[in-house]
């Protein structure tokens, strides 16, 4: 939670200092003046950074953005278009997710501006990844009070991957299948191997209480599924091979202090070996 408010607390600061220069020119500057002016319901200096020819057109995507205040991540910038990773809070009144989506620009005159319609697209017509931002985006806390700090880091990295998994879909489909594959079936061979420990911490001779063997036998079901889906990876199938190697973790932390401490370094140590392995594919996909 820290972490979070602290990433709004220097957005907030970016954006205000942003806002005290009279002409945003980077693909930054310029996507934050725009949120901005979202987040003001400002249809004018929304006209003035993006795209939109027309103030009436303005439907602020159909969504209320007051005090809306969003954090920012990667930069691809290609000659004449720029995309940038956007984390958008829950809609105000709402216990919706975080929104993940990126924000488009073209290089008009001279100038940066954001690509209104393209994207209000993201926006109006979410992908199915939507959903496993937000609950990825939960298992943190308990991850890192409970199993180690180099869990609550390997979390963070697959809620990574998965984030920019929805965020570069496109750049993906067209240019890193290979990687994709590849790292498909790294996955795919780490979560049966992760799926045989915990089978074989089910047959321990070690007295094992039944919460936890039901949360075991849990996780080896859901690893074996999972892992079957990656036999012919695809972008949603990477991410919700993802989504189970973290909801794994946190399951973990549930187990009793005995059988945590029989298996933790044989569990850390595969953990890592994933954390690893999705250190080098996102270094791939970058341009």
């Amino acid at each position: 939670m820290i972490r979070f408010l602290t990433r709004g607390l220097i957005a907030a600061l970016t954006l205000t200092l942003l806002a005290g220069c009279s002409n945003p020119e980077t693909p930054q500057e310029v996507a934050a003046a725009f949120w901005q002016a979202m987040a003001e319901n400002d249809a004018d200096d929304v006209m003035e950074y993006s795209t939109l020819a027309d103030t009436a057109a303005f439907d602020g995507y159909q969504r209320s953005w007051t005090d809306t205040v969003p954090s920012f991540g990667r930069v691809i910038i290609e000659d004449r278009e720029a995309t940038i990773v956007t984390r958008l809070p829950a809609e105000a009144g709402t216990e919706g997710e975080r929104l993940e989506l990126v924000t488009y620009l073209v290089r008009f005159q001279e100038q940066w501006l954001v690509d209104y319609n393209r994207t209000g697209e993201a926006i109006l017509n979410p992908s199915p990844f939507n959903s496993i931002m937000g609950e990825l985006s939960r298992l943190g806390e308990e991850l890192s009070a409970r199993f180690s700090s180099s869990s609550d880091e390997f979390e963070q990295q697959m809620e990574q991957l998965a984030r920019d998994l929805e965020a570069y879909s496109e750049e993906m489909g067209r240019q890193a299948e290979s990687a994709m594959d590849e790292f498909g079936k790294k996955l795919q061979e780490a979560m049966r191997e992760l799926e045989r420990s915990v089978e074989e911490a089910l047959k321990d001779n070690e007295p094992t209480p039944e919460k936890d063997r039901v949360i075991l036998e849990q996780a080896a079901r859901d690893l074996d599924r999972q892992a079957d889906e990656l036999s012919d990876p695809t972008m949603e199938s990477l991410a919700n091979a993802s989504r189970t190697v973290a909801e794994t973790g946190e399951r973990f932390t549930r187990l009793s202090e005995d059988t945590l401490n029989r298996h933790r370094d044989e569990w850390q140590q595969k953990l890592a070996e994933m954390r690893a392995d999705a250190d080098e594919f996102i270094e791939q996909l970058r341009p």
